[in-house]
C-alpha cells in the first residue's frame, strides 16, 4: 500500500460515530485521476472485519468491480480459504437472488456489490436488517445529484442506523466542478460532513509519485491529408453553427468560439446557459446545440475509429438526422463525406488509371445540383468501364504501435525477467485504451488477425483510468 493511501484510510478510520444523525461518520473523498482508487477501496475492504457487520458497495461499474476484486485478491492471495481472518472477494447481489436469499446475505456480515434499485426496494420493504449494516461505500460521486437513488438510500439508511458510516469516493475531479457548487450539493444530498481532497500536488501524493517516476517517450501522431481535410471541414461546420447561435441573445457570445468548442466541457457550458430558458428556445436553436454535439463526436471518432467504421457512422448520421440537421446541408458537410469515402475506396478505370474527376474538390453549387451531377457521374461510370478500388487507409496510430513495440521491447527497456513479471503480471505487454468500445474493436481485430499483427496474444488491454483489464 502506498503512503498516501495509508493517510487517507487513517483519516477515514479516525472518524467516530455521533448520536446526532447529522454528524454521523460520513466523508467525501476526491482523488486525482490515476491514483488507483480501486486499490484504495480494496484496502478498505481488506481492513473490514465481519464482526463489524455487512458492508455494501453502491454505484460501482463493471470495470471497477473487476479491478477491486483483482486488487483484493492480490493483497490477499489466500482469500478462498476458510480462515476467519481472510477477506473474501465481494459478491454481487442481483435480481437473480430471491427476497429470502437477499435477507440472508444482508445478515451474513460480508461485503457485497449491489445496485441502488435493488437496495432501495429492500429498504422500503423492510427486508434489510439495517442494524447489521456496518456502512455503505458509494463510488463515482461525480454522478450524484439531489434526485439520485443513492441520496434516497442514504437518507433511509440513516433514519434506521445512525451508527453506520457512509463513505463516498470519486477519481474524476473534473466532474465535480461542473455546474454551480456541485460539491456542496453532493455533500448536502448525501448528508456528508467531511471533504477529503487528494490532488497530485499534495505532499504525500507527490512524494510517492516522485519516488519512482515513469520513463516517458512522447510520440506525436500526425493526421493523414484526408484526415486533415475532414478535420478542417468539421471545424468549418462548427463555426457555421456557432455563428447561427451567436444570433441568439440568450447565449453568452464570448464562450461561443471554435477553440472552446474543442474542449470536453463545451456541451455542458452551452447547455448550462440555456437550461433556464430551454423551454423558450425554438427548434432551430435546440437543433444547433444537438449539431454541435454531433460535430464534436465526429472530431473525436476521426482519430479513434478506422476509415470503414467512420464512413459507416457518417452514413448512419445521414439516415438518422435527415432534414432535421442544420450542419448536414452546409457546403463543408459534402467535404466530410467526400474525404471519408476517399479513405475507404476510389473509382478507377478498368485500365488502372485513376479517375480525374474524383480528385477535384467540390464547388460551391447547390446541393440539388451536386446530387444531379453525382447521379450523372454514376451513369457515366457504369458505361465507361470504371471499377471500385479499395483504399482502406490505415489509421496513423497503428504505425505508432509498431514503433512503441520496438521502444517497449525487453531489450530496449533493459528489464530483468523478474521485473517484467512484476510490472505486467502474466502478460507480456499492457496497453492503455480509452474506453471499452475500442477494447472490443481490438479484440475482434486480434482474434481475426485483420492487419493487427503487432498486437500479440498476451497483451493486457486497459480501458480508461482505474477500470478493468482484458487479457488476450
Amino acid at each position: 500500500m502506498v503512503q498516501f493511501h495509508e493517510h487517507i484510510i487513517s483519516d477515514l478510520l479516525e472518524e467516530q460515530p455521533n448520536p446526532n444523525p447529522n454528524s454521523s461518520c460520513s466523508s467525501l473523498v476526491v482523488l486525482s485521476s490515476g491514483l488507483a482508487l480501486h486499490k484504495l477501496i480494496s484496502s478498505l475492504l481488506h481492513l473490514h472485519s465481519s464482526s463489524q457487520g455487512t458492508l455494501l458497495i453502491l454505484s460501482a461499474t463493471s470495470s471497477q468491480k473487476s479491478s477491486i476484486i483483482q486488487s483484493l485478491t492480490t493483497q490477499n492471495p489466500n482469500s478462498n480459504s476458510n480462515s476467519p481472518n481472510q477477506t473474501n472477494p465481494p459478491i454481487e447481489i442481483t435480481f437473480e437472488f430471491s427476497v429470502t436469499q437477499r435477507h440472508f446475505l444482508y445478515s451474513s456480515s460480508s461485503i457485497f456489490f449491489i445496485t441502488s434499485r435493488i437496495l432501495i426496494v429492500d429498504l422500503l420493504n423492510s427486508k434489510v436488517p439495517t442494524s447489521r449494516i456496518a456502512g455503505i461505500l458509494v463510488l463515482n460521486a461525480h454522478n450524484m445529484s439531489e434526485t439520485c437513488t443513492e441520496a434516497f438510500i442514504v437518507r433511509v439508511f440513516r433514519s434506521f442506523n445512525w451508527k453506520g458510516y457512509v463513505r463516498v469516493f470519486s477519481d474524476k475531479p473534473q466532474g465535480m466542478v461542473s455546474g454551480f457548487a456541485k460539491v456542496e450539493r453532493i455533500m448536502k444530498c448525501l448528508g456528508l460532513r467531511r471533504l477529503h481532497l487528494w490532488p497530485r500536488f499534495q505532499v504525500y501524493v507527490s512524494q510517492d509519485l516522485e519516488r519512482d517516476p515513469p520513463s516517458v517517450v512522447d510520440i506525436r501522431v500526425s493526421l493523414s491529408p484526408l484526415m486533415k481535410g475532414i478535420q478542417k471541414a468539421v471545424l468549418e461546420a462548427m463555426d457555421a453553427c456557432l455563428k447561427e447561435m451567436r444570433k441568439s441573445n440568450k447565449v453568452d457570445v464570448e464562450d461561443l468560439t471554435v477553440e472552446n468548442g474543442l474542449f470536453k466541457s463545451f456541451d455542458e457550458i452551452v447547455r448550462r446557459q440555456l437550461d433556464p430558458m430551454w423551454h423558450t428556445l425554438g427548434k432551430k436553436a435546440k437543433q444547433l446545440v444537438s449539431d454541435l454535439k454531433t460535430l464534436r463526436k465526429l472530431l473525436d471518432y476521426l482519430v479513434r475509429y478506422d476509415a470503414v467504421t467512420y464512413l459507416k457512422y457518417l452514413d448512419t448520421l445521414r439516415v438518422s438526422e435527415g432534414i432535421r440537421s442544420v450542419w448536414i446541408f452546409a457546403d463543408s458537410s459534402h467535404k466530410i463525406f467526400e474525404f471519408a469515402k476517399k479513405r475507404v475506396y476510389q473509382l478507377v478505370r478498368s485500365d488502372g488509371e485513376k479517375l480525374a474527376g474524383m480528385s477535384k474538390k467540390p464547388g460551391s453549387k447547390k446541393r440539388k445540383a451536386k446530387e444531379n451531377a453525382d447521379k450523372e457521374k454514376e451513369d457515366v461510370s457504369t458505361s465507361s468501364g470504371l471499377v471500385l478500388q479499395e483504399v482502406l487507409e490505415e489509421a496513423p496510430k497503428w504505425k505508432v504501435l509498431r514503433v512503441s513495440d520496438t521502444i517497449l521491447s525487453p531489450t530496449s527497456m533493459r528489464l530483468t525477467p523478474k521485473l517484467q513479471l512484476h510490472a505486467c503480471g502474466n502478460y507480456s505487454q499492457m496497453r492503455s485504451i480509452r474506453d471499452q468500445e475500442f477494447v472490443a474493436i481490438l479484440l475482434v481485430r486480434v482474434t481475426a488477425g485483420a492487419g493487427f499483427g503487432q498486437i500479440k496474444h498476451g497483451t493486457r488491454l486497459t480501458a480508461g483510468a482505474g477500470s478493468g483489464k482484458c487479457g488476450l
